[in-house]
């Protein structure tokens, strides 16, 4: 009986963090310009891609109706959130942001009260898409060379749940 409230205490201290974290992070998207969250959304885009490719994430799983185990989808969060630190460990916050919005779009999959603060997140993204093929015009010039065809087809692709209103 102790152990079941115990329990109970920490799930519910698990859920408030996560939401707490999730919401925190919709407000730093809040903060930022039209043009900026096109930035996010090109980067995230080619994160995206390029995690599917390497095995981070697999391929349309933020497409298919049917959504992996809550397990495979906290591994797949665990290693974009490495991901993510590796990223601000070398200086690029905009990588980290980006994979941070994998991270989020999966916690609030994986956790359906959590559900709301991804529709959220998605909603301010979405602001930024009238500037995403800019954005991933100047990272080709800054690069040098040409993204993925696939990143230029798929940059406006919201995960299911999320594409609305």
């Amino acid at each position: 009986m102790i152990r079941d409230w115990l329990f109970g205490k920490l799930q519910t201290r698990a859920l408030d963090s996560s939401s707490r974290e999730v919401e925190k992070f919709v407000t730093s998207l809040k903060g930022l310009g039209d043009r900026d969250l096109g930035a996010i959304v090109a980067i995230a885009t080619v994160l995206r891609i390029n995690f599917e490719s390497h095995g981070v994430l697999a391929p349309n799983v933020f497409s298919d109706e049917a959504l992996p185990s809550t397990e495979t989808l906290g591994r797949y969060q665990l290693e974009i959130n490495r991901l993510a630190r590796q990223f601000r460990k070398m200086g690029l916050a905009s990588d980290s942001a980006a994979a941070m919005v994998w991270s989020y779009t999966l916690r609030c999959l994986n956790i359906p009260t959590l559900r709301p603060h991804g529709l959220e997140m998605w909603i301010e993204l979405k602001r930024g898409f009238p500037h995403v093929e800019e954005a991933l015009r100047k990272g080709e010039r800054e690069a040098g060379k040409s993204l993925p065809e696939r990143v230029w087809s798929e940059w406006n692709a919201i995960p299911i749940g999320f594409d609305s209103p």
